[in-house]
């Protein structure tokens, strides 16, 4: 039977090599679509790790004259007149890298004998309050922490599993990160750059790391009671602009913030799937037509094989399985040269994604074809041979 239907497809090679380059330039457009969605609706379902509802972000300019103690007694009077205000829930300060702010700091050395890489938030005493984190062990750092022999610093569940995954504990152990510093605490999951980050190693710092005279934190995080953060706008500016001397204040939802930082992944993944439904569409229909003119043109064959008996599944079965056959030689060519993808590491994804994308890609080629095959066959396979023979 296989001799047969192989004999059968090099007769008709020219109309089969159409198929054939269809299947495989699907496969390629798909495998990539799939790979790209799956790995970044991975990333998506993975969690922030903080809140960001009913929270603003502000950024605002400290008068430059101020030396430390200005700058720390300017902290603690803008802090006390927010949190004074109706409606505002938590206050806190940050350095220069805020969630969904699209800045990025890092740091790395190898004192341990491997390379330790992480990136570094800058936050002051009340962060973990406002950003309500959860932690797998330890706390968050407070001003006590501030006149110890090593500044405080907090890792989140990333750094500890890439780096120290078998110790016991990593509270109260100094690394040498940026600096000799001490881990009071461990978080879980934190990704603030977007929904569709990776998890990596992120170490967060304290003000003992920032020198409050030449770079003091001026960017604030103001989480509100639940449905009270547009009221809550105007007088936060108003109270900004009186305690700085200066109207130099930007305000902003950090949900809308989140939104924005997803853009560069969304817009892009919802073009690709668009395309690839255009494109699946023409090949279903191109496939179709050529299977409705091949099959037409072999009308006197199909009424030859059913005066001699053969049924209309097995007629249906035939044209179906001469298909299949090209499909599988498109989709063997196209999954050989997909699988040099992770083996050559030619990009940053984990291979299981390309692995899968690849299985989801032959699946729905599979299904396509087994449809636009089905429908020309089976009106075939209708035929009255009586009718087709007298045709002829």
């Amino acid at each position: 039977m296989l001799s047969h239907l192989l004999k059968l497809m090099w007769n008709k090679r020219r109309a089969n090599v159409l198929i054939f380059l269809e299947i495989l330039l699907a496969f390629i457009v798909l495998f990539g679509v799939y790979t790209f969605t799956l790995y970044n609706f991975d990333r998506y379902r993975s969690p922030l790790g903080f809140s960001y509802e009913h929270s603003l972000g502000v950024r605002l300019d400290l008068n430059d004259q101020l030396d430390s103690a200005g700058v720390v007694e300017a902290h603690r009077r803008i802090r006390e007149e927010v949190m004074n205000l109706p409606d505002v829930a938590a206050v806190t300060w940050l350095g220069p890298v805020n969630p969904f702010g699209g800045n990025t700091w890092q740091t790395s050395n190898d004192n341990y004998g491997f390379l330790i890489s992480t990136q570094m938030m800058f936050a002051d005493e009340h962060f973990a309050e406002t950003a309500e984190l959860s932690f797998r062990e330890g706390r968050w750092f407070d001003e006590s922490d501030q006149h110890a022999k090593y500044p405080p610093i907090v890792v989140n569940a990333a750094f500890r599993d890439e780096y120290f995954p078998d110790a016991p504990t990593l509270i109260d152990s100094v690394l040498p990160i940026n600096g000799p510093h001490r881990v009071v605490g461990v978080i879980g999951d934190f990704k603030y750059q977007s929904n569709f980050a990776e998890n990596v190693p992120l170490t967060f710092f304290s003000h003992a790391d920032q020198d409050r005279n030449e770079q003091p934190f001026e960017m604030l995080i103001v989480r509100t009671h639940p449905g009270r953060m547009a009221a809550v706008q105007e007088p936060l500016y108003r109270s900004l602009v009186e305690l700085t001397k200066s109207t130099d204040v930007v305000i902003w939802d950090m949900a809308a913030d989140r939104i924005k930082a997803n853009r560069p992944v969304v817009i892009p993944l919802v073009i690709m799937l668009i395309i690839s439904g255009f494109l699946l569409i023409n090949i279903a229909l191109g496939l179709f037509g050529v299977l409705f003119t091949q099959i037409n043109r072999r009308r006197a064959e199909i009424g030859l094989r059913k005066a001699m008996g053969a049924t209309p599944g097995e007629i249906t079965a035939q044209f179906v399985r001469e298909v299949l056959l090209v499909t599988a030689a498109g989709l063997l060519l196209g999954t050989l040269f997909a699988v040099q993808v992770p083996l050559l590491e030619l990009l940053p994804i984990p291979p299981k994604y390309f692995y899968l994308g690849a299985v989801a890609a032959i699946a729905t080629i599979l299904l396509i074809v087994t449809v636009c095959a089905l429908l020309p066959s089976r009106q075939a396979a209708r035929l009255h041979p009586a009718l087709v023979l007298h045709e002829e």
